[in-house]
């Protein structure tokens, strides 16, 4: 049963009348949750882990390999005279006009900053388990260097996977409902959820950690953005299926669930 809601916050909220019984974002949440009286049923992945070298080993990659696609190996990452709390100061959702040609160097610092593995293979998010559910696609608009078209960051060898080099622009135009947005961009990074790499552990509980992780992300993009003096732009609202579809997701096991369009110097 629901706790009473103050009037004005319950018409702000849901309009008229009350909220249905089954709203998906409450039902997702109290889903996700922990109880202690469930502790066994919701360890059972962590069990099935410990117990099988097969999926230890799964675990550990942590991200895709395709050897066989063309790669485009990345320069190494700036490292901008930019304290973090200069960075947190300068950083603003913010679009530029123009769309200059951004240099490689620049997006290697962004894609290192945003995932970049470590020492002992640690990326720089932290990561439920350390299972690293995401995959970063950059859809290339002009950056020296590259072809337009779509791309997959390789962690492992700091390097981009080819994955179509056909003009990206027009699909993501496509899939927003607000495609100005998206016209002085030189790259957009896209944030796929691989579920299945947290969620065989930690079950539904697994699906809230690759969305926090995905934040964790975008923070550090836009704070690297911000401290090299790049526009960034947070791209949340756009049109899920046509996203996927770019990325070849299927939009249920695989979801692009957060974006980055990133321009020249503001």
């Amino acid at each position: 049963m629901r706790a009473p809601a103050a009037p004005l916050v319950r018409a702000e909220l849901y309009g008229e009348g009350e909220p249905a019984l089954d709203d998906p974002a409450e039902l997702f949440h109290e889903a996700s949750k922990l109880h202690p009286a469930l502790a066994h049923r919701e360890a059972a992945g962590i069990a099935r882990l410990a117990a099988s070298e097969e999926l230890q080993a799964a675990a550990a990659s942590g991200s895709r390999a395709n050897p066989q696609l063309p790669s485009h190996r990345l320069p190494r990452p700036l490292r901008p005279r930019c304290s973090l709390w200069c960075a947190l100061s300068r950083r603003t959702s913010r679009r530029t006009p123009g769309g200059a040609e951004l240099p490689m160097p620049e997006l290697a610092t962004l894609l290192d900053a945003g995932y970049g593995r470590r020492d002992g293979g640690r990326r720089t998010v932290p990561s439920g388990g350390a299972l690293y559910p995401l995959e970063l696609f950059v859809a290339v608009r002009s950056v020296s260097g590259l072809a337009r078209g779509l791309y997959r960051y390789d962690p492992r060898r700091h390097a981009l996977e080819e994955h179509a080099l056909d003009d990206p622009w027009p699909a993501l135009e496509h899939a927003s409902p607000l495609p100005e947005m998206l016209s002085a961009g030189a790259f957009a990074l896209l944030v796929l959820a691989v579920f299945g790499r947290t969620r065989f552990k930690y079950g539904l509980r697994g699906y809230r950690f690759a969305l926090l992780e995905a934040g964790h992300v975008a923070q550090n993009v836009l704070l690297a953005a911000a401290a090299l003096g790049l526009a960034a732009l947070p791209w949340g609202g756009y049109y899920d299926a046509r996203l996927d579809e770019l990325v070849d997701a299927d939009g249920v096991d695989e979801s692009v669930v957060y974006a980055i369009v990133v321009g020249g110097r503001a």
